[in-house]
């Protein structure tokens, strides 16, 4: 009888201990990252992120652990993304507003796209985001490109590889 009280006492304590140490995990990621300029690297091209205002960033769930995927140039992530993620979902999209540098969610932003001509990027890619439509378009007033929202944008970055590599978006292997 000793015993069994014993092992029901010690089973108790496991029992607080391991609800102690769940109240004592951080909760889940969420939000933007916080990426430190000149030391955090870009996820797709490997390039250190210097820029503020063109980077970006994913918030992914891989074997029920969040991160940040990072970079420094839309058409990195776009590119990253559509090439997939190995089991990763992805819980949410961040790009910083070109002109405020603030962050904002990639569904919720503008985009100006110049395929490279008039607006300069880590890359190349010629993608910028805003918060609001009107500074897109006063910023493509200032040269050109089309407008875009972050679904359109992915078409439009997939059609502009596939015209400049001519290689569809399954067998794109080197950029």
């Amino acid at each position: 009888m000793n015993f069994i009280m014993q092992w029901v006492y010690n089973a108790g304590r496991s029992t607080i201990a391991l609800a102690m140490l769940a109240g004592c995990s951080p909760p889940p990621l969420e939000g933007p990252p916080d990426i430190r300029l000149g030391r955090a690297e870009c996820a797709e091209c490997g390039m250190l992120i210097s820029e503020d205002r063109c980077s970006s960033a994913l918030l992914i769930e891989r074997d029920g652990h969040r991160e940040y995927l990072n970079y420094d140039d839309l058409g990195c992530m776009l590119d990253d993304e559509r090439e997939g993620l190995e089991g990763a979902m992805v819980i949410d999209r961040f790009a910083r507003d070109y002109g405020t540098r603030a962050w904002v969610r990639a569904e919720d932003a503008t985009f100006l796209f110049t395929q490279g001509r008039s607006m300069h990027t880590p890359m190349g890619s010629g993608m910028v985001a805003f918060a609001t439509k009107m500074a897109a378009e006063a910023a493509r007033a200032k040269g050109a490109g089309t407008l875009h929202d972050y679904r359109s944008l992915q078409v439009a970055r997939r059609e502009w590889m596939e015209s400049r590599y001519g290689k569809s978006e399954s067998n794109v292997e080197e950029r």
